[in-house]
């Protein structure tokens, strides 16, 4: 009775620890080497338009997609504390794959005092070459 007890308290651990093990390395493979639009983005330069004082960020995006596609990426601008200040869009519009592409974004009020810091908010990869026309 003791071994069967045993046994069974053994398989009410086991299988679920195991479910959990089995879940995570099966997660992980799926998501292997799955990419994010925004590793695709650098900010080349960080600036205040002298004009205007406004903060200027200058982007240059290199697709690593699958497929040509338009990249539209969200910049947040940030003062010295790195506490957000502003925030603008751009775009760089069908992209072929291994490409570069360059864009400036503008922020929309003068930055006040100290240099601004330009930092990748969100990036966003939409496809242009519909699915059965795409490269392995």
């Amino acid at each position: 009775m003791v071994v069967l007890l045993v046994a069974m308290g053994a398989l009410f651990v086991l299988v679920p620890v195991g479910g959990l093990a089995a879940y995570i390395y099966t997660s992980g493979k799926v998501h292997e080497g799955m990419r994010f639009p925004d590793q695709d983005v650098t900010v080349a330069r960080c600036a205040l338009d002298p004009a205007t004082g406004r903060p200027v960020a200058e982007l240059s995006v290199t697709s690593r997609a699958a497929r040509r596609g338009t990249y539209t990426v969200t910049v947040e601008f940030q003062d010295e504390r790195e506490k957000a200040v502003d925030r603008g869009t751009g775009t760089v519009g069908d992209l072929a794959v291994g490409a570069v592409g360059r864009t400036a974004v503008t922020g929309a009020k003068a930055y006040g005092g100290g240099v601004p810091r330009c930092v990748v908010f969100d990036a966003v990869f939409e496809s242009t070459e519909p699915v059965a026309t795409a490269g392995p």
